[in-house]
């Protein structure tokens, strides 16, 4: 078979499944609405501005927490190779970001930030890539090559021109794979952040509560379709460029 015939035999059993658990379990209560129910309101949803405007401010507050929870875990990272006695320290931040409970921060971020302020969603989407980036970044920047280390030590260069000359380039597959899987959970962590935020009305996550609060089973489905699908697109097009800058990762190096 075709690589992406996997794929479209998944997708239809998973509209299948989902279908029957639909119209089965859930015929009365509607909790569950039919993928056709959902199809057409997200095809409504696809030509309505307000939908597209929310997608963009949660889209901007994942971008900003995205670059700055990276800038930090690429910090972390590289100070543990210029001093290795700061490894212990980098790793059990980034063990923490990753296992604090996000319903107990985001509440204090929200009443250190004045209303109408998206500092929550930022805050919570750069949370959620540091442990990612930092493991990533510390795997590929030692998987250099101790020969290649060896020239650099001859020559008289010290920790930072092998970390230039060398580690770099042999971490940029492990750095881009990192940073690929940090895109969603930046998105994740950016709806979520929008739950707390105060004086704000255009997100994905205050759509997400408004569909709650009036028991739209079909909204709620259609939102989460849109979150899912825009956190793929940032998973794809960051493994895209993943390709072009590290094409010797994936075997297409000439």
């Amino acid at each position: 078979m075709p690589p992406w015939a996997g794929a479209v035999i998944g997708i239809v059993v998973l509209i299948a499944v989902w279908w029957l658990v639909a119209v089965t379990f859930f015929r009365v209560t509607g909790s569950v609405p039919t993928p056709w129910q959902v199809a057409q309101h997200l095809a409504g949803a696809l030509v309505d501005p307000i939908y597209w405007s929310a997608i963009g401010a949660t889209g901007g507050a994942a971008l900003w927490g995205y670059v700055w929870g990276n800038l930090i875990a690429f910090v972390l990272a590289f100070l543990v190779l210029i001093a290795p006695w700061f490894d212990g320290l980098a790793t059990q931040l980034a063990v923490v970001c990753s296992c604090i409970p996000i319903t107990a921060i985001a509440p204090i971020v929200t009443l250190l930030s004045h209303p109408g302020s998206r500092a929550t969603s930022i805050f919570l989407a750069a949370l959620s890539v540091i442990f990612t980036t930092v493991v990533g970044s510390l795997l590929g920047l030692r998987a250099a090559s101790p020969t290649q280390l060896d020239v650099i030590s001859a020559y008289g260069g010290g920790r930072l021109t092998q970390l230039v000359k060398v580690r770099l380039i042999a971490a940029l597959p492990s750095i881009m794979a990192a940073l690929k899987i940090a895109a969603p959970a930046a998105f994740l962590g950016s709806v979520l952040g929008e739950y707390f935020l105060i004086g704000v009305d255009k997100g994905l996550g205050i759509m997400l509560l408004a569909a709650q609060a009036s028991a739209n089973p079909v909204s709620l489905w259609t939102l989460a379709l849109i979150s899912g699908g825009v956190a793929g697109l940032a998973y794809w097009v960051i493994g895209l460029i993943g390709r072009l800058v590290s094409p010797w990762s994936s075997g297409e190096a000439r």
